[in-house]
């Protein structure tokens, strides 16, 4: 039947790139292009060539690609604009928009196999993980051109019968869409999908780190039909690449994910220049909280509360609840058997292998990464924090050419630790105690950060009350995961502004225009 068939598609595709890269991999490395009017496009003569390494083998590298010059910013940026202006997409009918669309969503699904294990060779993340993540840009795609036929202006005249006010929702424009290398195809789902369905045209900058993703996401638009010019790719430095596209007179808006130091600089650049909309999505230090009434053994056993503990893609991810607090009535239980929970965890040094799945994970992406994950542990030890368990890089046979950090656990961490405060991006879980639920309150609050935040009990109505209290802009009870694209997810204070997902993350690509007659 059709089912089985496309199971063996799936499995045809994923043999086909393990074979390819097992056969082959001695042969030099592909390299990856800019993106630019439906075109695969070299960057300018003299490029610096940058090699991304196996995060599981850092003596293989994964591609290579040429860093952008200024001038290679230019012209995406112009293909962009050419397009938006011409009306090429933006005049499309929506039904025709989405026609396109929906192509692209399916070869998506053709190719998904491939996609996966090229994400799992650029990031170092466990198989499984991997292939969940490349349908979520799909479904962004279809919830949003879903959004697109349904967002409709007004026409009023209650306020004064012998005037007629028409309010209309216009694309914004040209959209430049920056985005990390943690989630790299879920999060340019989250910003291309709304942007394309609004009826804008896109220059995104996808991470070095993850490139050979992000080119193949692009060649399905490509081959669905899109417009040349509505979507373009460019690769390279984040201050050159990023701060031309956040600084240019001819974009309209930015989307950014990523450090909140970073976010700050798009948003001076983009005030600076012709004061573009910005849509932030920032840096987190979230609050795990576990309340007086949990069933410790459940939470524990949880995979999803592990995963929140910092173990999703080892701790590589903004949301994760790395600021654990325990009521001190069942802290020595709970922090006891989250130790051994943590020692039980598979770190796997051949990820692709997904063993143990959902308990397992696999490496740090980069070097600098890394070097910071390792640097920061270090300084919880000289703070004073308690070590229960990890801190250490781990070996695979017998040699230390991959980047994995074995599952770590402080307690007695205080606020004034760096530990505490600063993002850490890695499996490092910060553990402290609270007297009762408004000190636990406060010391989630107690933060420059408030993009998420967890709680585990038993009484939902005690935890949904919590969850009113808490200054984060995504809150779980009893679960954690990645927001669905009709969840809003940003964050409070210094995680950013603005929303991603939902009809309010979709409205992020409109301006409003109001014609009175």
């Amino acid at each position: 039947n059709a089912e089985y068939m496309g199971y063996q598609r799936r499995v045809f595709f994923f043999f086909f790139f393990f074979f390819w890269s097992t056969f082959f991999g001695g042969m030099s490395a592909p390299r990856i292009l800019n993106f630019i009017n439906n075109q695969d496009v070299a960057p300018a003569a003299g490029a610096v060539t940058f090699q991304h390494r196996n995060p599981a083998n850092q003596s293989e590298v994964v591609y290579e690609l040429g860093f952008s010059s200024l001038a290679d910013v230019d012209a995406a940026i112009a293909a962009a604009r050419t397009a938006f202006d011409a009306g090429v997409w933006s005049n499309m009918a929506t039904k025709d928009r989405n026609a396109i669309l929906s192509r692209a969503c399916n070869l998506i699904r053709e190719r998904a196999p491939a996609i996966a294990a090229a994400l799992c060779a650029e990031t170092g993340r466990v198989m499984p993980l991997c292939g969940l993540e490349v349908p979520q840009i799909t479904e962004s795609l279809e919830y949003n051109m879903a959004l697109a036929l349904t967002t409709n202006g007004e026409c009023n005249t209650t306020w004064n019968p012998a005037q007629t006010t028409l309010i209309l929702n216009e694309p914004v424009g040209v959209v430049g869409c920056i985005i990390p290398w943690n989630y790299p195809i879920m999060l340019l789902g989250q910003k291309i999908a709304p942007a394309l369905c609004a009826g804008c045209t896109v220059v995104a900058k996808p991470s070095e780190f993850t490139a050979s993703t992000a080119i193949m996401i692009a060649h399905c638009f490509r081959d669905a039909g899109l417009p040349a010019g509505v979507l373009n790719m460019v690769f390279g430095g984040g201050p050159e690449v990023g701060g031309r596209i956040s600084s240019s007179m001819h974009i309209d808006m930015v989307s950014f994910t990523g450090s909140t130091a970073t976010a700050k600089l798009v948003m001076q650049s983009a005030a600076q220049s012709n004061m573009k909309k910005v849509a932030l999505e920032a840096g987190g230090k979230s609050a795990n909280i576990i309340m007086p009434d949990a069933n410790i053994d459940a939470v524990v056993g949880n995979p999803f509360f592990l995963l929140s503990c910092a173990l999703l893609h080892s701790g590589q991810v903004c949301a994760v609840g790395s600021r654990l607090f325990v009521h001190e009535s069942i802290k020595d239980e709970f922090f006891a058997k989250l130790t051994q929970a943590f020692r039980n965890f598979h770190v796997l040094t051949h990820p692709a292998s997904g063993e143990g799945f959902p308990f397992c994970t696999g490496a740090i992406t980069f070097r600098g990464q890394f070097d910071k994950i390792m640097e920061l542990i270090e300084s919880g030890k000289s703070q004073g924090a308690t070590l229960a368990c990890g801190g250490e890089r781990l070996v695979a046979d017998g040699k230390d050419q991959g980047l994995f950090v074995a599952p770590t656990i402080f307690t007695n961490v205080t606020p004034e630790m760096r530990i505490y405060k600063e993002e850490i991006f890695g499996p490092v879980m910060c553990c402290s105690s609270y007297k009762d639920i408004d000190e636990a309150v406060r010391l989630a609050n107690a933060t420059e950060f408030g993009l998420a935040a967890m709680i585990w009990g038993t009484d939902v109505g005690q935890a949904l009350n919590v969850a009113k209290r808490l200054q984060a802009g995504f809150v779980a009870i009893n679960g954690f995961g990645a927001p669905g694209p009709h969840q809003p997810f940003g964050g409070y204070k210094q995680s950013g502004l603005g929303r991603e997902n939902g009809r309010v993350g979709f409205m992020e690509y409109f301006e409003t225009k109001t014609i009175s007659f």
